[in-house]
């Protein structure tokens, strides 16, 4: 099934790190866009950007009528990278996906194209150190992984009723990151933590190159369904991103190698005062579960060959990059 893609786009989670990158890309090539908010007082990433907004919440699904209706593709970039209780995983990346979805049926049944920001933790990590493929069962580890698998789920249910696109990036990083900016801040201190139990591998993704594949994904013509991973064509090891980090930063650092069970111990510990003050912690247990996994490795053969997909921006240069938006920002003071 293929439709023309035309008319305006919809974008979810624009004030948010990808979202917000994803409308920068949009506006430059020329279209117009829509963004679903939940506050349109709190727009941050958005403040002065020439889009319009629709007042609603991907949990209310009658707040959705307005924002869907008419536009010719979606890109579904909301989502949660870290919760207070798991629970909210589902709540967001799951149940938020389906009231979108449905509300795109009931609301647009003509409509384009509608793009999943999903996750390489939906897919699991890869056994063996074999990239994954997309014809890998997934495994994920975390209830986070296990949320975004169940969001895809919920997408190609609709891959009869309108075309759908499932994108998995990797590691993403880069400018507004407040996740990876974790790694920074902590090295700008002259720390870095590093579990111990051996070397592992991952893919990089910086948010620009993301935001390319978005594009892609909503231009090209490829059968509804496709599923498609995301990332810098190359394996790093953690000594490499660690070095890298230090060189691109100009900063020095000592590595402090903590055993397993401290991670889960700290993991723990962050959870219990995330709770207290009422704000999630991105450090959990099951971040710690992912953290530990040797190898966030994926195969991008497909992405390249029907997306047109290939990255842009190398590590170095985009680790370059994230450390003088934080420094320009004051996020960062070394």
């Amino acid at each position: 099934m293929n439709r023309n893609v035309t008319g305006t786009v919809l974008v979810t989670g624009g004030t948010g790190f990808v979202g917000s990158h994803l409308v920068d890309l949009l506006l430059r090539k020329g279209h117009a866009v829509t963004c679903l908010v939940r506050d349109p007082k709190r727009l941050r990433w958005l403040t002065g950007a020439k889009v319009r907004l629709a007042t609603g919440d991907c949990s209310d699904p009658a707040s959705l009528k307005e924002a869907v209706r008419n536009v010719g593709v979606v890109y579904h970039a909301a989502g949660l990278t870290k919760a207070h209780r798991n629970s909210e995983y589902y709540a967001v990346n799951q149940l938020g996906t389906r009231n979108l979805l449905e509300a795109c049926e009931r609301h647009n049944p003509g409509l384009g194209k509608f793009i999943l920001v999903s996750s390489l933790a939906a897919a699991g990590p890869a056994r063996g150190g074999r990239p994954l493929t997309e014809k890998d069962a997934p495994h994920p580890v975390s209830d986070y992984g296990r949320s975004k698998l169940r969001a895809e789920e919920e997408t190609l249910r609709f891959r009869e009723r309108f075309p759908v696109v499932i994108l998995r990036p990797s590691a993403v990083y880069g400018p507004r990151d407040i996740d990876v900016y974790e790694l920074f801040r902590w090295a700008a201190k002259g720390i870095i933590l590093d579990m111990r139990g051996g070397e592992r591998f991952l893919n990089w993704c910086h948010v620009e190159d993301l935001a390319e594949a978005l594009l892609l994904a909503g231009e090209r013509t490829v059968p509804s369904g496709s599923v498609y991973f995301v990332a810098e064509d190359r394996v790093y090891s953690t000594a490499e991103f660690h070095q890298a980090l230090l060189r691109t930063g100009g900063v020095e650092a000592r590595i402090v190698r903590v055993p397993v069970w401290m991670g889960y111990a700290v993991g723990a510990v962050s959870e219990m005062a995330g709770l207290l003050r009422g704000r999630a912690s991105i450090m959990s247990r099951q971040k710690v579960r992912e953290a530990v996994q040797r190898y966030w490795t994926c195969d991008l053969g497909r992405s390249r060959s029907e997306l047109g997909f290939s990255a842009r921006v190398p590590l170095e240069q985009g680790l370059a990059a994230t450390w003088a938006w934080y420094r320009e920002h004051g996020w960062i003071r070394s």
